[in-house]
């Protein structure tokens, strides 16, 4: 897959540690506290340290990068130790961190602070970066949709996202009023549910999952591998960077496609900014008083990445779908 390829080119000349800056004036420290597992997962942690790297190219900061044990006493002493050395901003990434940060926020109210992923802190100086997930959805639900030769499509999540589903929902409808769509919200065995969707008949299924979906996949290989010739192939959809997957030149052709979110312009926003010593203020939910910023189609900062034959010969009507998805 070729975003990953990338990702995967910028971290091996990345370290966790950026190089200061030869230039007179300090330049912005960017500390980042990683999701559990730190680089090397191939979801968010490496996308955001890529988006680093690249941002590094243009911009002058420095950054460094602290991996925690995933306790809320060593994510806390971490935090901690990047305020008193005078890191800003310092970004956390994941919804794990929300508890925590908003603690913290009050503790430290002169401290900036960004979280990837959620949107759930009311306080000024917490930068909330996210995607537009009903946006994702539409596109996922459209495309899977229009491929579908059975009319059952489904998606696979641990939780669940009432805007991704809702958007799903609605890209899928209108594509096919008369689609059927399945929807899995639970953190059991992913081998199991995505069997069981596949004996009911779904040929697309989209992961909407964090980390690997191999099982998902895996799932789907084997069925297109022993189903009758007379049966509808079924293919996977996913999301980047939220899942990655073990691909070879046999089983791509079961990878329809991925919506992309673009994780490093995020992070270049938040940088750029930063140098300026601006915050990242919209609006994000005026009741609740949350601000950050939400990304999506129309900053070119959630993309439809297209691998399959069967939708590339949609292209063009997947363009409508772009379109429309980026009003919502």
């Amino acid at each position: 897959m070729i975003r990953k390829a990338i990702i995967a080119s910028l971290l091996i000349a990345a370290s966790l540690v950026g190089p200061t800056s030869s230039n007179a004036a300090t330049p912005v420290n960017v500390c980042i506290a990683y999701d559990l597992g730190g680089p090397g997962d191939r979801s968010y942690n490496d996308a955001v340290l890529a988006g680093l790297t690249k941002a590094k190219k243009s911009l002058n900061f420095t950054f460094e990068g602290f991996v925690n044990d995933g306790s809320d006493h060593d994510r806390d002493a971490r935090i901690r130790a990047m305020i008193d050395q005078g890191c800003s901003p310092i970004l956390v990434i994941g919804s794990g961190y929300a508890k925590l940060l908003r603690n913290l926020s009050i503790e430290f109210p002169n401290q900036q602070f960004a979280i990837l992923n959620d949107a759930s802190i009311a306080n000024l100086n917490v930068t909330s970066l996210i995607f537009a997930d009903k946006q994702v959805g539409y596109l996922a639900g459209s495309a899977a949709a229009r491929v579908s030769k059975t009319g059952k499509i489904a998606v696979i999540s641990k939780s669940e996202n009432t805007d991704l589903e809702i958007g799903f929902t609605l890209g899928a409808t209108t594509a096919n009023k008369k689609i059927k769509i399945t929807f899995k919200n639970d953190d059991s065995d992913l081998a199991l549910q995505a069997k069981s969707l596949l004996a009911a008949g779904n040929d697309v299924i989209f992961s909407a999952i964090e980390g690997s979906d191999n099982e998902i996949f895996n799932e789907v290989i084997k069925y297109n591998s022993s189903k009758k010739k007379n049966v509808a192939e079924v293919g996977l959809i996913t999301i980047e960077p939220d899942q990655y997957l073990t691909v070879t030149a046999n089983t791509k052709k079961y990878l329809l496609g991925a919506i992309s979110k673009r994780v490093d312009n995020a992070i270049f926003d938040l940088v750029s900014t930063s140098i300026k010593d601006q915050p990242i203020l919209n609006v994000l939910d005026a009741d609740l008083g949350i601000y950050g910023r939400r990304y999506g189609i129309s900053g070119g900062d959630i993309e439809l990445l297209i691998w399959a034959p069967k939708l590339q010969a949609l292209k063009a009507t997947m363009a409508a779908s772009i379109r429309i998805a980026a009003k919502l």
